[in-house]
């Protein structure tokens, strides 16, 4: 067996040896650094211990994480598609400004076809040609009438077809226009006579200052009958508007008329034909489009048109569900989506983050140096109020994303925006951490704080400011002393109530005197008492699990310690029935005196009914549980029994410890008796010191400690004495009881007991007058009752008429 352990143990040596322990050869690792010793180190470890730079850290990366969760945007996926009908209603989560591309580039085509063409006009080239062709006319003339013209029409036309080879060149330069052969032929067969130039020379000067142009359609868009005219003959460049009327087309005959020249009818109608094509083809366009000007124009006008914007609103409808989703409906959608982008959420969170840093530095400092009782806030405390914060904030987001995509997206028409925004229960965090939290300084000044991170929310709206700080301060003082569980709802009822007057007066004030205001009223008032109501249910769901999480005894925790079928007070009635008795009665001293000093009555009877389960280990110990006749006390020393006494104490916090009891009522066990002498087992010491020969030390007969530290620790300590002590009296009568009451409180009020608690000499003159009338209702005077004879039983009643028995009145 020996050998086989022997192997054992050197397989066990030799699979261990396998396995290193990474984490320990890194510590050794640092430590091997010696960075302490640094310069960074020593400077580290100076700003840690002067400013507390790791609590510090904490509390940003605290204040980061709680910014980040407000500015970050909760959205439901949504996916749109050209075309298609939208699945839900979509509002915008922002409000914003966008430019409407489709909008803007049609009003940009608008004013470019409503700009009209330039032109250059200059009639000078057809003015000049009127006196150009006259000349020319005469000269030919003179020749012709010179000739000697054949009578032969065969020869005349030899001739004429001579005649126009040499001579149509020189007359197309003496008037720089080209002549069809056909025309000068025509011209020469009337030999130029002074009829044929007077006409064309009249129609040429009637047409020479017109406004004309060749094609005039191909400039003009659809719709268009304007152009703008510049006139280069004059300095000035003077342009005007004209109509489409006011200009004559070259290419257009019907914008041409010699009905009113003089001889032109006397012509036949061939003749009239030539000419008017003759007189056409000898005009210029004194109209020329200036191409560079127009285009600069069309331009300036493109560019002088104002981009269409859309506002949109937070929370505005950007598309119906079942409606066809437009590019504008896109456009915006993509827009929100470089909004969203574009806003830089980090940089923003680090910014709202320095904020609520800055203004939770401010309050601590407030705290620490400007309250009644200069209050210091524990670490505990601080990660309460922020696990009660993010959760609280966490909930809020979630309670708008739901309600957005459940109720906001198909009803917004119906309910007005702010609807959810006042049901939301953000009354909830200063409940709870008004039952979390003592300091009632600590519990005000987090309402303000979780009022401002709520407000960000709502992009920092003033009436919602206004509701939620004052439903906060109602809140935390309506939780103030809960006796039951249903104060939690009474305290949801009186949010509601004020939340609910709050809106109506917002709302009287926003809109009196507009169509709007029923509408306002009858949606927000219900939802900002509905509020309150919500708050209560998350409070009574979530206090448990905080309670659990941070071992906090709050009111609601204490109603169920006061439960007497409690397993720590079923198991006392049982073992220390005494004991268990003692308690009762020490718990209603206390509540009564706790109610008249303004300690917390709840917590002082709880603290009283379990200030004693220490003794269960060793109830026979103790008094109030022994027999007549029997005390263990007489066979052991006063150093054992003293050492039993005082360590009911720890049994009693172990226990407290294992049944979760809470840190109240532990520190409550521990305090109970203070450092209290043991005095009768110190005075049995003291006769027996001789007989010993052992010096007896007072300290050695005292409790440990500590001293109690607060109002309801102190009550306990001197209802457990004065009950114990009326206990043990044989007869009690009233002054009796009273001098038992006034001495126990002298002696512990003189032995220092009550210095370390913030206790007044009035609180305690009320504590001793509520003691009076408490003790001596539990210990009053009993009557004897008179014995019938030869009997241990008191006398019966005689029966009366009806057949029971009752006492015979004289």
């Amino acid at each position: 067996m020996g050998k086989n352990r022997k192997s054992n143990n050197k397989e066990n040596v030799h699979h261990r040896s396998k396995y290193v322990d990474h984490s320990q050869s890194f510590l050794k690792w640092v430590n091997g650094l010696e960075l302490e010793k640094t310069f960074f180190g020593k400077f580290a470890f100076q700003m840690e211990e002067k400013y507390s730079l790791k609590k510090l850290s904490s509390l940003f990366l605290f204040c980061f994480v709680l910014a980040f969760l407000i500015i970050y945007d909760f959205e439901v996926p949504h996916r749109m598609v050209l075309g298609q009908q939208a699945i839900r209603d979509m509002r915008s989560p922002m409000s914003f400004e966008i430019v409407d591309q489709v909008a803007t580039h049609k009003k940009q085509q608008e004013e470019e076809e409503a700009q009209p063409p330039v032109f250059d006009f200059d009639p000078r080239p057809n003015q000049e040609l009127v006196n150009k062709f006259l000349l020319n006319s005469r000269e030919f003339r003179l020749d012709l009438e010179e000739m000697k013209w054949p009578r032969s029409r065969s020869k005349r036309r030899e001739l004429i077809s001579q005649l126009v080879e040499e001579k149509r060149d020189p007359f197309e330069k003496a008037i720089n226009r080209s002549v069809s052969e056909e025309h000068f032929k025509w011209l020469l067969e009337k030999r130029f006579s002074i009829e044929v130039e007077n006409v064309i020379v009249d129609a040429l000067d009637m047409y020479a200052s017109r406004q004309m142009v060749e094609g005039v359609e191909s400039y003009l868009r659809p719709g268009q009958s304007q152009l703008i005219m510049r006139s280069i003959a004059r300095e000035d460049g003077r342009e005007r508007l004209i109509q489409r009327d006011q200009i004559t087309d070259l290419d257009n005959k019907s914008d041409f008329s010699f009905s009113g020249i003089y001889g032109f009818k006397d012509f036949p109608s061939r003749d009239r034909r030539v000419i008017g094509q003759f007189v056409r083809s000898l005009l210029s366009p004194s109209l020329t489009l200036n191409k560079q000007e127009t285009e600069a124009r069309i331009k300036a006008a493109r560019e002088s048109v104002l981009p269409v914007v859309i506002a949109v609103k937070k929370n505005q409808l950007i598309i119906r569900e079942g409606q066809a989703v437009q590019p504008i409906h896109l456009s915006l959608l993509n827009e929100i989506q470089k909004q969203k982008a574009g806003r830089k959420q980090s940089l923003i969170a680090l910014s709202v983050s320095l904020l609520f840093f800055l203004l939770i530095l401010v309050f601590f400092s407030y705290l620490k140096r400007f309250s009644l009782n200069r209050v210091r806030v524990q670490v505990k405390e601080i990660s309460i109020m922020a696990v009660v914060t993010l959760t609280i904030v966490g909930l809020t987001k979630l309670f708008f994303v739901i309600m957005e995509a459940a109720f906001l997206s198909k009803f917004g028409k119906q309910i007005p925006q702010e609807f959810f925004m006042y049901l939301a229960p953000v009354a909830a965090a200063t409940m709870m951490v008004g039952l979390l939290l003592v300091s009632g300084e600590v519990v005000w000044i987090f309402s303000v704080f979780i009022t401002l991170a709520l407000s960000f929310m709502v992009d920092a709206k003033f009436s919602f400011l206004i509701v939620t700080i004052l439903g906060s301060i109602t809140a935390a003082r309506s939780v103030h002393n809960c006796h039951s569980r249903n104060d939690i709802y009474k305290a949801g009822v009186r949010v509601g109530l004020v939340n609910a007057i709050t809106i109506f007066l917002i709302s009287l004030f926003s809109y009196f005197g507009t169509p709007e205001l029923i509408d306002k009223v009858i949606w927000l008032v219900p939802a900002g008492f509905f509020s309150g109501i919500l708050s209560s249910m998350i409070v009574m769901t979530l206090i448990p699990l905080l309670e659990s999480l941070f071992n906090v005894v709050t009111d609601v925790k204490l109603l169920e310690l006061s439960n007497l079928n409690h397993p720590l007070l079923k198991d006392m009635v049982v073992k220390a029935p005494g004991t268990y008795h003692h308690s009762l009665m020490v718990g209603a001293m206390c509540e009564a005196a706790g109610e008249k000093i303004g300690a917390n009555p709840l917590l002082a009877k709880v603290m009283a009914y379990y200030h004693d389960i220490g003794k269960m280990e060793h109830a026979n110990y103790f008094i109030e549980n022994q027999r007549p006749g029997h005390n263990p006390h007489d066979f052991v020393t006063p150093y054992m029994s003293k050492t039993i006494l005082i360590a009911h104490v720890k049994d009693g916090a172990e226990l407290g410890l294992e049944h979760k009891l809470g840190k109240p009522i532990i520190d409550g066990i521990l305090q109970h008796h203070g450092t209290s002498l043991i005095s009768y087992f110190y005075n049995k010491a003291l006769k027996n010191q001789k007989a010993d020969n052992k010096d007896v030390k007072e300290e050695d007969f005292r409790y440990p400690g500590p001293k109690p530290q607060f109002k309801e620790a102190a009550l306990v300590m001197l209802a457990d004495s004065v009950e114990a002590a009326a206990r043990s009296l044989d007869e009690p009568t009233q002054v009796r009881l009273q001098n038992i009451v006034d001495n126990i409180i002298h002696r512990k009020f003189t032995d220092g007991q009550l210095e370390e608690c913030n206790l007044t000499l009035k609180d305690l003159n009320t504590i001793r007058q509520t003691f009076h009338r408490i003790i001596l209702g539990i210990y009053h005077q009993r009557i004897d009752y008179p014995k019938g004879p030869d009997s241990d039983e008191p006398t019966t009643f005689p029966k009366t008429s009806s057949g029971s028995r009752g006492p015979v009145r004289a």
